[in-house]
């Protein structure tokens, strides 16, 4: 990471807030009567929200960064998101095409991270891990899912790489070329990855645990759609490097474990989020989310293991992909 990091850091000030504009605001009311929205922080998709508390409780308004935005999200609420309980994940309420909004509840719950209740990790990792395969198992509903997951794979990558030209001053020359590398290697393994209907930026900061009620459940689904299953894995693979029994409680409830390509790729599908991570962190002037996403950013290409072990690895016998995740039992 540049050494100019942590002085832009200190400058970073906070994203100006938005008014909610006033179509979305009368559509919403339509739906729904009053509302006294609070701006929040533009999502990884791009996405401009509000929220507002509501009689049925917390409730979303979107605006997506696009028309394709739009019908992805739309699609993935009616295809995916849908299976999982209104305890578990957010629902659709309405709809707007013409001005690209969408209504959705949000699950009650406080944030999940490293320091909050440690004994209670393995059991929110173990549920995060049935959630999860429930959201993969849709893939079985869509057709042509591994024509969609190549395609989508690769403007993920694309898209990623691009977003370097936007990191210049963050990233060294070598860091840059590593997230390259890494682009190229989750690109020429896609063929052999399982795919599903991936939650697209899936990872504790998209937990939300419900205390009193003892559930998990699942937010900021704003990229949703089939893509490789390995790049859900992502941005949790760093908790199960140094945590290997949260690995076990999550696979054990999801159904199965990381196929050969895809431990090939993990760590790159982990520094390719990393990088998302960082440049999201700048386009937000987050300065506590810019040290964290650039120190896992650098934890990320310390891990990337040398040429020679995935060669190594490459040898084996490869599973075959499957289009869909098993899955597990959730605790009651």
């Amino acid at each position: 990471m540049s050494g100019r990091s942590s002085s832009r850091a200190r400058q970073a000030v906070p994203a100006p807030t938005r008014s909610l504009p006033a179509q979305v605001a009368k559509w919403a009311k339509a739906w729904l009567g009053t509302v006294a929205p609070w701006p929040l922080p533009v999502d990884l998709s791009g996405a401009h929200t509000w929220r507002f508390s509501a009689p049925q409780g917390l409730v979303d308004i979107r605006v997506t960064r696009t028309d394709l935005d739009f019908r992805r999200e739309v699609h993935a609420y009616r295809t995916a998101i849908r299976r999982l309980v209104p305890a578990h994940g957010p629902r659709l309420i309405a709809c707007e095409p013409r001005l690209r909004a969408l209504l959705t509840t949000h699950p009650r719950g406080r944030l999940v991270d490293d320091e909050a209740g440690l004994h209670m990790l393995p059991r929110i990792h173990q549920d995060a891990g049935h959630l999860l395969a429930l959201l993969h198992g849709s893939v079985s509903q869509v057709r042509d899912a591994r024509g969609q997951a190549a395609r989508h794979l690769t403007q993920h990558t694309q898209r990623i790489v691009r977003l370097l030209d936007h990191t210049q001053g963050w990233l060294s020359r070598e860091e840059t070329e590593c997230v390259r590398r890494s682009a190229a290697r989750l690109l020429g393994q896609g063929e052999e990855l399982p795919v599903a209907f991936c939650h697209g930026t899936f990872g504790s900061s998209c937990w939300r645990w419900n205390v009193a009620g003892q559930t998990l459940s699942l937010i900021g689904l704003g990229r949703a759609q089939i893509m490789p299953a390995v790049l859900d894995f992502a941005r949790v693979a760093p908790a199960w490097s140094e945590h290997p029994h949260l690995a076990e409680a999550f696979f054990g409830a999801y159904g199965r474990t990381l196929t050969t390509a895809e431990q090939l790729v993990i760590e790159d599908a982990a520094l390719l989020a990393a990088a998302e991570d960082l440049h999201h962190a700048l386009m937000v002037h987050d300065s506590d989310a810019l040290t964290a996403t650039g120190a896992a950013l650098r934890q990320a290409v310390r891990r990337q293991p040398p040429d020679r072990e995935r060669t190594r690895e490459a040898r084996r016998e490869p599973e075959p992909a499957t289009n869909q995740a098993p899955t597990g039992k959730i605790r009651p």
